[in-house]
């Protein structure tokens, strides 16, 4: 059973990304599932794949917004590397016992994913298409 759901106000009209964002829900969801089925190795398996798809993508749309010469860049950059940071230290707590963690990063990607597309993501579509590149 899906956890969060992604509706079409999400979409940024980069249909790499669209599919990216979808793909973190997606994992998102996997990592709740798990946890509500009490499976310890796939909530690892999931936590470690919402870890690494999230480093992959942010990469995929940093290399977009440079080539776009996007005046914030650099700010969006820090935003990625302050969430990567976050996950990391709560799957460093979860691994160390701490419950709750996997309740916060639950609860993190939920709220901060979808805030961070609705603000930051859309708030460079403009400059990005404006630079000639497409979807």
């Amino acid at each position: 059973m899906a956890f969060v759901y992604w509706t079409s106000d999400l979409d940024t009209g980069f249909e790499d990304i669209d599919e990216q964002h979808r793909q973190l829900v997606d994992y998102t969801n996997k990592l709740y599932d798990a946890k509500e089925a009490n499976d310890k190795e796939g909530i690892e398996r999931e936590f470690q794949h919402l870890i690494d798809y999230t480093v992959e993508h942010f990469s995929y749309e940093e290399m977009m917004l440079e080539e776009a010469q996007y005046r914030l860049v650099e700010q969006h950059r820090k935003v990625h590397q302050n969430f990567v940071t976050r996950l990391n230290t709560l799957q460093a707590r979860y691994h160390n016992g701490d419950e709750e963690a996997l309740e916060e990063v639950i609860g993190l990607c939920e709220g901060w994913l979808f805030r961070h597309i609705r603000i930051n993501d859309h708030g460079y579509i403009d400059s990005v298409k404006a630079s000639g590149i497409r979807s």
